[in-house]
């Protein structure tokens, strides 16, 4: 009875970005995903993990998206690749996650091109162990709609990117079939603040 309630009043997602209310936007950690995946075993398989701990914010500008800014922050300690023991040893070896010395990776957006009515590029500088590179997200639009117990509106997109692992100093293990391209899948629903 509950959900049949709450699908009556859940509005169809406006795939329009002009739709959708401006200004500020914080990430819902409830609707959001942040995976990682690399090759393991000189390309025997993809290995895949997660961060569990994250955030960001977002001032989107509707009428023009490439005006919109994102910051995101990852708690490094948060790594989980469902195997508590290696995801201590990846947290803590220094040349890969160095969580205790490098608690947090941030990333901060710098420009935002449109590709398609709703696809775009948001490039960024990523920090990651102290070390800060360039990178680029390939984002999708999945639209706006009215979150009927938040009572907020809220936004929903799709990310993929690569980088190298190396560039940061997270070298560790690459004598061992373990592969430098580190693939970032993100699923992620904001609210307006």
């Amino acid at each position: 009875m509950f959900s049949a309630l709450v699908s009556s009043c859940v509005t169809q997602p406006d795939p329009q970005p002009a739709a959708a209310p401006q200004g500020a936007y914080r990430l819902d950690k409830d609707h959001a995903s942040l995976i990682l995946r690399l090759s393991h075993g000189a390309g025997l398989s993809m290995f895949t993990a997660r961060f569990d701990d994250f955030d960001a914010a977002l001032d989107f500008n509707a009428d023009s998206p490439e005006e919109s800014r994102l910051s995101v922050v990852i708690q490094t300690a948060s790594i989980n690749t469902g195997m508590a023991d290696f995801d201590q040893k990846l947290a803590g070896t220094k040349n890969l996650l160095d969580a205790k010395a490098h608690p947090q990776i941030r990333f901060s957006s710098s420009a935002i091109t449109m590709t398609g009515t709703l696809s775009g590029t948001v490039s960024g500088i990523l920090i990651l162990r102290g070390v800060s590179q360039p990178i680029t997200l390939n984002v999708t639009y999945n639209g706006s709609a009215k979150d009927p117990l938040r009572r907020a509106s809220v936004l929903g997109f799709s990310a993929n990117g690569q980088f190298s692992r190396k560039a940061f100093g997270a070298n560790a293990w690459s004598n061992f079939g373990v592969g430098d391209t580190i693939h970032v899948q993100i699923e992620a629903e904001f609210l307006r603040t």
